[in-house]
C-alpha cells in the first residue's frame, strides 16, 4: 500500500511540474504560482518633458497593481537604447526602489546621450512584472 501511495504521488508531482514547464514554455503562465500574482502597472515620464542635448533630466513615474494600491519598497529597472536603434536591444542601465506611495525616480546627467528610455518591475510575490512604454530623451 505504501508503494502504490509513494508511486502515486511521485507521479501527481511529475505531470505538475511538467504542466507548469509546458505553460512556461508555450507562455501561457499555466503554472499556479504564476497565475495568482496581482497584475500591475508602471507608468514612465521625463521632467522635464522634453530634455534636449546638454541638459539634465529625471525619469519619473508610479508603480501600482491593477486596483490602484501603491507598491512600495519594490526594485525598478532602468534600461536605455541608442534613440531609434532596433527595438529589443535595451541595456540596463541602474536600478532604484519605490518609495511608499510607489514613485520613484532616476537622474540623467547632461552628457547622457540621445536615447529611448523605459522602466521595468521585474516581479516579486504576490505581484506580476509590468514593463512601461518607450520614451525618447533628447532627440
Amino acid at each position: 500500500m505504501y508503494s502504490h501511495h509513494s508511486s502515486l504521488m511521485r507521479s501527481s508531482v511529475l505531470l505538475l511540474l511538467m504542466v507548469c514547464a509546458f505553460g512556461i514554455l508555450a507562455g501561457t503562465g499555466v503554472c499556479a504560482e504564476e497565475q495568482d500574482r496581482i497584475p500591475t502597472k508602471i507608468s514612465i515620464a521625463l521632467d522635464p518633458a522634453t530634455p534636449q542635448a546638454g541638459q539634465e533630466f529625471y525619469i519619473t513615474g508610479t508603480l501600482i497593481s491593477t486596483t490602484g494600491e501603491p507598491l512600495g519598497n519594490k526594485w525598478i529597472v532602468l534600461e536605455s537604447t541608442a534613440a531609434g536603434a532596433t527595438p529589443g536591444k535595451f541595456q540596463y542601465l541602474k536600478v532604484t526602489r519605490t518609495e511608499r506611495d510607489g514613485s520613484f525616480s532616476f537622474f540623467r546627467p547632461s552628457a547622457s546621450p540621445p536615447e529611448d528610455l523605459k522602466v521595468r518591475f521585474k516581479g516579486l510575490y504576490p505581484y506580476a512584472a509590468s514593463e512601461s512604454d518607450v520614451v525618447s530623451a533628447k532627440k
